[in-house]
């Protein structure tokens, strides 16, 4: 239940006036506005729109919301906002809440928003795919590498992929880091040992020469089904070509500690 007020202007940026003006102002809209939220699902209408906005912006201002810009990766018909949205916690302290957007242009489903319920619940929540798998979407180079170790769930092949003080950031605490080769290991070896590795099924892919953003659904952890299910996930190559940065927005309950 987190919109973010920036998300019109990467419609903008794209060329989509019509519809960023829509996004603004339900009222005036020309175009067709149809988006996804983590806690509401499928909103499409002016009028429901126009509530859920409303609704969104009484519960920013009740909960102090600041939000930081982290990085858009710009492709030719869709953009990928990154932002962390800090806000007042049930417990009156501060909470850091990752939050990402696709802007698809080419879809039915223009405005996809992925972030964890945990920070605001405490618990995570099944939530059905937004958009089906592609077959003939592909990472590059490193990210490609990473995330068949990834799906191989092969630790060494993974920290292969990060640069020495490389990081990877989780999606539900946007303080907690897990930087450099040992931290990294540590972090991967927990994930594998549920029986194995985490195979990604690519749904969308936006590359901008930096960073690659995509958009993907799991059903598998190791040895244990899931529920399919959607996320996504943004690296970021540093100057020496391997990962920088990754950071994962989904709400997967992971079958390990």
């Amino acid at each position: 239940m987190v919109w973010i007020p920036q998300i019109p202007d990467l419609v903008d940026r794209l060329g989509a006036a019509e519809l960023a003006d829509a996004l603004r102002d339900p009222a005036t809209a020309t175009v067709p506005v149809a988006l996804d939220d983590p806690e509401a699902g499928r909103i499409s209408g002016v009028a429901v729109l126009a509530a859920w906005l409303a609704v969104q912006d009484t519960w920013r201002a009740e909960r102090k919301a600041e939000i930081e810009e982290v990085a858009t990766t710009f492709g030719e018909r869709r953009a990928v906002g990154e932002w962390v949205v800090h806000l007042e916690g049930a417990e009156g302290e501060r909470v850091g809440l990752p939050v990402a957007a696709v802007v698809d242009l080419a879809s039915a489903l223009p405005v996809r928003v992925h972030h964890s319920r945990l920070p605001l619940l405490g618990r995570h929540v099944v939530r059905r795919p937004m958009t089906p798998p592609d077959p003939s979407a592909h990472v590059s180079d490193v990210v490609g590498a990473y995330l068949a170790a990834l799906g191989a769930g092969d630790t060494a092949a993974v920290v292969a992929a990060f640069a020495p003080d490389g990081s990877f950031r989780g999606p539900a605490a946007d303080a907690r880091r897990y930087t450099g080769t040992k931290e990294l290991t540590e972090l991967h070896d927990a994930f594998f040992s549920a029986g194995g590795g985490i195979p990604l099924t690519l749904c969308t892919v936006t590359e901008d020469g930096t960073r690659t953003a995509f958009e993907y659904v799991v059903d598998r952890w190791g040895g244990a089904d899931l529920p399919p299910q959607p996320g996504l996930a943004v690296c970021a190559r540093g100057s020496d070509g391997l990962i920088a940065s990754a950071r994962v927005y989904d709400d997967l309950e992971a079958p390990v500690e």
